[in-house]
């Protein structure tokens, strides 16, 4: 049996990656007294990102339409969500990720098609 210190010789969190690694992060750009500001999270979801965002002193106490991006591990923008007002329904604006879903499935199914339309003409 493996010692309770041997699996825990790597830190993970709740996501299944190690906790040192960079997982991106969260924009956030709102008005404030008719100036467009921006804050920055660390958090692991989009939820909880506007959640902290509505907790902090800085970012509280006013109403105001939020635009949120999504910035991957290399800093590159990969979706936008718009919101109303701070309690609000997020609305999934902009993907910048090439594909949803499995792609390599939906190449497979046209690729095996074809092989057999050729077989069989």
């Amino acid at each position: 049996m493996t010692s309770y210190s041997k699996l825990n010789d790597r830190s993970y969190g709740n996501t299944g990656t190690p906790i040192t690694m960079d997982m991106g992060g969260w924009n956030i750009f709102y008005m404030r007294d008719g100036i467009e500001q921006r804050s920055f999270l660390k958090e692991g979801t989009l939820l909880n990102t506007v959640a902290v965002f509505n907790s902090l002193d800085r970012t509280s106490g006013f109403d105001t339409p939020l635009r949120i991006e999504r910035l991957d591990i290399f800093g590159n923008h990969t979706d936008t969500w718009t919101m109303d007002g701070r309690y609000s329904v997020p609305c999934h604006v902009i993907s910048k990720s090439r594909t949803r879903g499995n792609s390599r499935r939906r190449h497979n199914r046209s690729r095996a098609t074809t092989a057999y339309m050729r077989r069989y003409k």
